[in-house]
């Protein structure tokens, strides 16, 4: 399932991935936790590890065990429910940080927490969004972008400044997702074009893009 949803997300924004995700991957979270030197929040069940030196940059990416057990049980990739998608989403924004954070580190550009946030949340509308088309779910498709960013809920541990950020990569998301959204209905199939563009974008451009082009008619 790792290798299938690392392959979607390289053929959706036409991307070489260089490293296999699960060759990176970390289920203990003991292991985690040393390795994020005691930095890892008790509850978590995905974090990007990355620590960068002389040497270069260094990742691990650390996925709940349970959690993936319980995912791959419910094989999502043939039949993806309402009741899988924390788990499922979750996954998904670990590898879509995993892809952006290499991808990224390979061409020598940095990338902001930020950035990681929003291109997760668009990784994951566009996802579920090509799942539900794909296996003929209409209740899943017409709920989405309602479940995904409307009616989520911060973790009460967040400080003001991560806060901050997630509703900032929420909201422009949000936005961004609600045009693709728009135009998949009336296309049938996604602006993989404009997706390709906005991935190579730096932050601020991404940003920028989104305020231009969000509510305005799609050509």
């Amino acid at each position: 399932m790792l290798a299938e949803l690392q392959q979607h997300l390289a053929d959706l924004y036409r991307v070489d991935m260089a490293h296999d995700v699960r060759d990176f991957l970390i289920t203990d979270p003991t292991l985690a936790r040393i390795l994020s030197q005691d930095a890892l929040a008790t509850n978590t069940q995905e974090t990007l590890l990355v620590s960068e030196d002389d040497m270069g940059l260094s990742m691990s990416l650390f996925l709940d065990g349970d959690m993936l057990e319980r995912l791959e049980a419910g094989a999502p990739l043939n039949s993806l429910d309402a009741g899988q998608l924390d788990d499922f989403w979750q996954v998904l924004e670990g590898i879509s940080h995993f892809n952006c954070m290499a991808w990224k580190a390979s061409r020598d550009r940095s990338v902001s927490l930020l950035e990681l946030e929003l291109q997760a949340e668009i990784d994951k509308y566009l996802t579920t969004m090509t799942l539900a088309l794909e296996q003929a779910n209409d209740e899943l498709r017409e709920r989405v972008h309602h479940t995904l960013f409307e009616a989520t809920r911060l973790k009460d541990e967040l400080d003001d400044d991560e806060r901050d950020r997630y509703r900032a990569a929420n909201d422009y998301a949000a936005r961004f997702c609600y045009r693709v959204g728009q135009r998949l209905e009336r296309r049938g199939r996604l602006p993989l074009r404009e997706l390709r563009h906005f991935y190579r974008l730096q932050l601020n451009d991404k940003i920028s893009h989104i305020h231009a082009q969000a509510y305005t008619p799609s050509g």
